[in-house]
């Protein structure tokens, strides 16, 4: 598994990761995210973690929210921009 770098010194403020993705779950990828920046808000897209994952991300890497699909467009602005008044 490849390291987590930043590609330059632009502010990352904010990551919406889905659950199911090739090579690594979304829960896993947020802890590794975390661990590196701590101050990114964390948002996670599921149709498919089960409970242990998302307790997990939670406890392990802040989890600022879970968004369940279906999910509306107006939800995940709504995530983005509760989790923007966290920083």
């Amino acid at each position: 598994m490849e390291e987590i770098q930043k590609e330059d010194e632009s502010d990352i403020l904010v990551i919406v990761s889905d659950w199911l993705m090739p090579g690594i779950k979304g829960d896993d990828f947020l802890i590794m995210v975390h661990q590196k920046y701590p101050k990114i808000v964390k948002v996670m897209l599921t149709g498919q973690a089960d409970e242990v994952a998302i307790a997990r991300v939670k406890e392990q890497a802040n989890l600022h929210r879970c968004l369940y699909k279906p999910w509306e467009r107006k939800e995940l602005v709504e995530t983005i921009k509760s989790g923007l008044t966290k920083i």
